[in-house]
């Protein structure tokens, strides 16, 4: 896995200093009477190669793939900075400890060659004027000078090679790290889509149900569920505090005694048995509540319902009304009052029963009418997958910070029964 060119890597970003401070360093020359050029030419020519080492860093940055010139690059740094000191007083130059600043790039890079490297620059540097300008005089301050500087930037090379490697090690580190966590956080996100239900094969033709969730982060503490009972259809959403991969074992672990209740014919019971579950592992203290909307549908009709702190469902009517499911009933998990109140009533052929996580709200500026505008979406296309779709490329453009989750249930016409379910109000049992 190759890693992203960072700031440090970038060889403009490097080069920029070396640039920068050897022209400033020209200016100087030529500008204070104290400092002298002691041969134009050369002082002409670092220029010239300074100025070549500027367009190869650039010429790096812009092709990635031609990172491999950064040793040319600062072979002509190393070139730059020796005629730039032996154009300005050779040995008695002010900028020779300008040579640290490519030292440390050289010695950061991969490879203990490059201290070799760095030194032989170092050594270049030093012994330039002695090359360069033939009558300059070579005495035992010279040598003991040359030998003085290599062994200190010598020094420098080795500290900071040692430091960077370091640093590398740490950061490939970090890196396998977050690839284990990404890894382990995809496969559970993996997961967690895998339990959504996505088949209505086996719920019977008394109604048509679709459903979605979009976490905001790859797992996420929504999810809702469907599936067939004795006598008709159960469906489930909840909202789970927090996101993450918490969230997301909890809301697996609550609805997985959902589905255990199946052959429970009180709503409510399957509420208190997902209480219970946490409960027992301690999750309702230590980790955080959970909201919950379960109703049952019977294949007549007929409808109960039990809504844990949620309230964020309610049944689109064929006529158009709205009926809000409300309950005051607590979250799951709260520790204060484990009850739950079922309320029964009837769903009529062409109603539609929705519920949808708090993540909705946002989708419509979180306003408290937000049930009326899902209705309202709803009213333009009943069916349940378009109102899901609806709903999700509306989520697609509106920015949140929540999950997402809705869940669409509508009762169709049964043609085979020579009777129907008269309709009742929705009345409430403890």
């Amino acid at each position: 896995m190759s890693r992203p060119t960072s700031v440090i890597d970038n060889p403009l970003v490097r080069q920029a200093p070396i640039s920068g401070l050897l022209a400033l360093g020209a200016l100087f020359t030529l500008a204070l009477p104290t400092l002298e050029i002691s041969h134009v030419e050369l002082f002409l020519a670092s220029l010239v190669a300074t100025a070549a080492a500027t367009l190869l860093a650039a010429f790096a940055l812009r092709f990635p793939r031609a990172l491999p010139l950064v040793p040319i690059l600062l072979a002509v740094d190393f070139v730059s900075l020796a005629l730039f000191r032996t154009g300005t007083g050779a040995g008695a130059s002010v900028f020779t400890s300008l040579v640290v600043l490519p030292v440390v790039w050289w010695a950061s890079l991969e490879g203990r060659r490059t201290i070799v490297y760095s030194v032989l620059g170092v050594t270049l540097v030093i012994l330039a004027p002695y090359a360069l300008a033939p009558g300059t005089p070579v005495g035992a301050s010279e040598l003991v000078r040359l030998g003085v500087t290599v062994v200190v930037f010598g020094t420098v090379a080795v500290i900071v090679h040692e430091l960077s490697r370091r640093a590398r090690r740490s950061v490939l580190s970090a890196q396998a790290r977050e690839d284990t966590v990404r890894a382990e956080i995809s496969r559970a996100a993996a997961v967690q889509r895998s339990l959504l239900p996505t088949s209505t094969d086996d719920i019977g033709s008394a109604v048509t149900v679709a459903g979605a969730c979009l976490p905001a982060k790859s797992v996420g503490g929504d999810f809702f569920d469907w599936y067939r009972t004795r006598t008709g259809i159960a469906v489930s959403l909840g909202d789970v505090m927090g996101k993450g991969v918490g969230a997301g074992l909890i809301a697996a672990a609550v609805r997985a005694t959902i589905r255990s209740a199946r052959t429970v014919g009180d709503a409510s019971e399957a509420l208190r048995r997902a209480s219970d579950g946490l409960a027992a592992e301690g999750a309702g203290t230590d980790v955080t509540f959970t909201t919950l909307f379960h109703a049952r549908i019977d294949d007549d009709g007929t409808l109960q319902w039990a809504d844990a702190g949620h309230g964020l469902s309610f049944v689109l009517r064929a006529a158009g009304g709205v009926d809000r499911l409300r309950s005051v009933d607590l979250p799951l998990g709260m520790g204060l009052r484990d009850e739950w109140a079922t309320t029964t009533g009837v769903l009529e052929p062409g109603d539609l029963l929705i519920s949808f996580s708090d993540g909705v709200l946002d989708l419509f500026g979180g306003r408290d009418d937000a049930v009326d505008s899902v209705a309202e979406l709803a009213r333009l296309d009943r069916t349940p997958a378009a109102i899901v779709a609806a709903l999700a490329e509306r989520a697609a453009e509106v920015p949140h910070d929540d999950d997402v989750t809705v869940i669409a249930i509508r009762r169709e016409a049964v043609v085979s029964s020579p009777t129907e379910v008269a309709a009742a109000p929705l009345t409430r049992s403890a």
